[in-house]
């Protein structure tokens, strides 16, 4: 972010960047737009189309990002960002008389990144996240906390918390201060960084510290007196402690007992005078509620400039750095030409010609992305119809019952980044994943669906309709790689090679196909795109 800006500013001289044309081919830019901003692959029309016309793509994109799967997407991205899909949470759903675990922890996990999806959804700015004078519950919360669910409503609606806290958005949900709670030692600072770290890009347990090793760090006045004296500690704690101040509304003395950390305690705001000896404050402007650290931060340059940041490193997968300067100038321009709605940057980033880029030597750029757990887990849906269940826990997003960490993802709590490199656990989450929704879709389209096989019924063999067996292997190429295979191709003769080799063991065409597409599933151009 810093190097960033002082790029942008004229302060470091920036070395042209090489001239990059777009190489990837026109379906496979499809699938990749399609992952990122609805989660599921293409259909067959949709590759029709752009093979007809590559330009098609930018109606298709423009459809993408009205999709209602868009909503899931953001929700998939930032909770990299916010990390509240946990399992780890100090009440249980028998702490509040709730029968089914699963979804009580579903439900904590997605307020925040409910509010952050409907505020792009519905096109509002984006300052919407921090400043929002409203919640999201569903059934679930609704039980559990003071909000005022409407009557009549089913799943997650708009909602507004009626225990008299001062509203700002994310900033005043239940879910991030059940994923990031405090002790009394450390009185709101880690839960401010989380603040900074989010909603700025500053992270202050990354900046490097020279910290005077002669101070007792058992000894609570001594380090209460280098907090406010010691050099290395002020450099962070003169802006850190202010916005820590703000918190004290959620500050609990037994995070354990589920009617304390339920409620919002406006008689605690003004132990920051005893735990902090600071007043409110962000960056040097004082202000005294959770609404004026939301506006504040909702006015920081800094706000729009870690959001562009967020963005762009979720779609591309990787981190950014001082070649992407003028490209994160760009988006953010564009972010702001478009009022701060999520779709405008969103756009604007896919069509960055580092997004685009195929296969390039040129630093910088990644020409295939690996999928994250989530999005394996929609895309097999999308394909499938499959989706790997157990006791009602998404086992692709779970890691009480599930393979979230296995496949790569992030647990919020032990793990808190996902894997952008397979490993050997990643590898056998999918093939088993890939087994599992092979055999249902050759089972359920054998009873009549049409999720793959559109050009068979499951009575033909080879000896008794060759020509339907390669057609059905030449649209599943289509369908799930978006490649045009020859009927005389290496593929087709391989792929029918391994359904008659299925088929001489299981004497089952509904096995046999199955066999061929968890092949199919498996192959690095499914978890590469």
């Amino acid at each position: 972010m810093v190097i960033w800006l002082l790029a942008c500013s004229g302060q470091i001289d920036l070395e042209p960047e090489a001239e990059v044309v777009p190489t990837m081919k026109a379906s496979h830019l499809l699938i990749r737009t399609s992952l990122d901003l609805r989660g599921v692959r293409p259909s067959a029309d949709e590759f029709d189309r752009v093979e007809a016309d590559p330009d098609a793509l930018e109606d298709l994109v423009e459809d993408y990002l009205v999709d209602e799967r868009f909503g899931g997407r953001v929700r998939d991205i930032y909770s990299e960002i916010l990390l509240t899909r946990s399992e780890t949470f100090n009440v249980t759903a028998e702490s509040y008389n709730l029968p089914d675990q699963a979804a009580f922890e579903q439900a904590l996990g997605d307020e925040s990144l409910r509010i952050l999806s409907t505020v792009a959804e519905e096109d509002l700015p984006w300052t919407e996240v921090v400043t929002a004078d409203w919640t999201m519950a569903n059934e679930v919360t609704s039980q559990m906390w003071p909000v005022e669910y409407p009557d009549g409503s089913s799943g997650w609606v708009r909602s507004s918390y009626t225990d008299g806290r001062p509203m700002a958005g994310v900033l005043s949900t239940n879910s991030l201060w059940w994923r990031y709670t405090s002790t009394p030692s450390n009185a709101n600072r880690k839960r401010a960084n989380h603040i900074s770290r989010i909603f700025l890009c500053n992270d202050y347990l990354v900046r490097p510290i020279d910290f005077d090793r002669n101070v007792n760090l058992l000894d609570d006045e001594a380090v209460s007196d280098a907090l406010r004296n010691d050099p290395s500690c002020v450099n962070c704690h003169d802006s850190l402690d202010p916005l820590a101040a703000y918190l004290f509304g959620f500050f609990h003395y037994n995070d354990q007992n589920p009617l304390e950390i339920t409620n919002y305690h406006p008689e605690r705001e003004l132990l920051y005078k005893d735990y902090l000896g600071v007043e409110p404050a962000y960056y040097g402007t004082p202000g005294f509620t959770l609404e004026d650290l939301g506006e504040s931060i909702a006015g920081d340059n800094r706000f729009v400039e870690c959001t562009v940041e967020t963005v762009y490193e979720g779609l591309l997968r990787r981190e950014s750095d001082l070649a992407d300067a003028d490209a994160l100038t760009g988006h953010r321009e564009a972010f702001l030409e478009g009022e701060l709605t999520m779709r405008a940057l969103m756009r604007s980033v896919v069509q960055d010609e580092k997004y685009q880029a195929g296969t390039t030597d040129l630093d910088g750029f990644v020409p295939k992305k690996m999928a994250t757990a989530d999005l394996l887990a929609t895309q097999v849906e999308g394909l499938t119809g499959f989706s790997w269940t157990y006791g009602g826990y998404d086992l692709m997003r779970s890691d009480r019952y599930g393979y979230r960490t296995l496949a790569g993802g992030a647990d919020g709590t032990n793990v808190t980044s996902t894997a952008t490199s397979p490993n050997t656990t990643l590898l056998l989450v999918q093939e088993r994943l890939s087994q599992a929704a092979a055999w249902y879709v050759a089972e359920s389209d054998a009873q009549g669906g049409d999720k793959l096989f559109t050009e068979i019924d499951f009575s033909e063999t080879p000896d008794t309709d060759r020509d339907a067996m390669v057609r059905q292997v030449q649209a599943l190429h289509w369908a799930v790689f978006g490649n045009r295979v020859d009927a005389d191709g290496p593929e087709v003769e391989a792929n029918l090679e391994l359904w008659a080799d299925l088929y001489a063991i299981e004497g089952s065409t509904v096995d046999a196909w199955a066999g061929v597409v968890s092949v199919l599933l498996r192959d690095p151009d499914f978890l590469f795109y």
